[in-house]
């Protein structure tokens, strides 16, 4: 029965660590797909502000006063075209269902496992049970887009991988390894 706790043990270990990078990894992405808003909003702001400034105060020569409209046309339709705030909320709504998972992963470690008096049959089927749920999880969870992926190669992927990794100290600690 030893035997089988450690095995259970080590792969829960593993689907809790890789659930949890998932859910860090999910708010990273939300809050990127926030920041891209939030900065095609200001830039809209300014490009609105310069053609309104143009047409009273003369800020700019009055050639030139389609560029800004331009730039918010093409901002207006790249936003209707990804949806932005809908990817923001979908990777949040990932986020906060991976950290449920993540969580249930931790009490099944440091708890269930812990229980002597469950039997082997039960540690093996709450442990299928939640291995099922990830399974589940995972294919519902929405995929980074290019953009995304164009943020971690600019912001470079050792920062992003130090943002969303978890440590082996941390491993030990949500196993319950550390006490």
């Amino acid at each position: 029965m030893e035997g089988l706790r450690s095995k259970l043990r080590y792969r829960a270990e593993n689907k809790a660590d890789s659930i949890c990078y998932t859910y860090k990894q999910h708010f990273a992405a939300a809050n990127f797909y926030r920041a891209l808003s939030r900065a095609l909003d200001c830039v809209m702001f300014v490009a609105a502000a310069l053609i309104l400034a143009t047409n009273f105060w003369g800020v700019m020569p009055n050639r030139y006063i389609a560029v800004p409209a331009l730039l918010i046309a093409a901002i207006t339709g790249y936003r209707r075209g990804t949806n932005l705030e809908d990817r923001t909320e979908e990777f949040r709504r990932s986020a906060r269902r991976h950290h449920v998972l993540f969580d249930e992963y931790r009490d099944f470690l440091m708890i269930t496992l812990a229980a002597d008096e469950l039997s082997t049959k039960e540690l093996r089927s709450e442990f299928d049970r939640l291995s099922d749920e990830r399974r589940d999880l995972n294919q519902t969870t929405p995929d980074a887009s290019e953009v995304w992926y164009r943020y971690v190669k600019w912001k470079g992927e050792d920062q992003i991988l130090e943002e969303i990794t978890t440590t082996p100290e941390a491993r030990e600690v949500l196993s319950g390894k550390n006490d």
